[in-house]
């Protein structure tokens, strides 16, 4: 199996399920035992899915654009980093907003039988920004 590509066809994936609120599909590009660590840690794909499903649920909109992705493979595990600018739209005072978040994420992605998918990241913020929308 050519691993190459994998990483980022799961990556654009991610980004993907996020911006068209299909929660539900997490499960196809993560293992169950996944976690998401940074300013906090998310333990199990169950969790995760909860928290991401409340917290970006309560966005009008989100926009995820994937920029640098780079890594390299040691036998069936993946490790990387993914450059994210994440858009996130909401409404406050009757002004339409969108915040801004600049993201390094480490990405390590396990292969398991024939399958490819995230078994963890970490959540690295770089800036943010709140700016009102035209």
């Amino acid at each position: 199996m050519n691993h190459q590509d994998l990483p980022t066809q799961i990556i654009y994936k991610y980004a993907s399920i996020l911006d068209a609120k299909n929660f539900s599909d997490l499960p196809s590009i993560m293992w169950d035992d996944f976690s998401l660590t940074g300013p906090y840690e998310l333990n199990g794909l169950d969790i995760f899915m909860g928290a991401v499903e409340q917290n970006l649920g309560a966005y009008e909109k989100t926009m995820h654009f994937i920029g640098n992705i780079e890594g390299g493979w040691s036998e069936q595990i993946y490790v990387g980093q993914t450059y994210c600018i994440a858009s996130h739209i909401f409404e406050e005072n009757n002004q339409s907003k969108k915040l801004d978040m600049g993201i390094i994420y480490d990405d390590t992605i396990e292969v398991r039988g024939s399958e490819a998918k995230f078994a963890k990241r970490r959540f690295n913020l770089q800036w943010q920004k709140t700016e009102p929308l035209d």
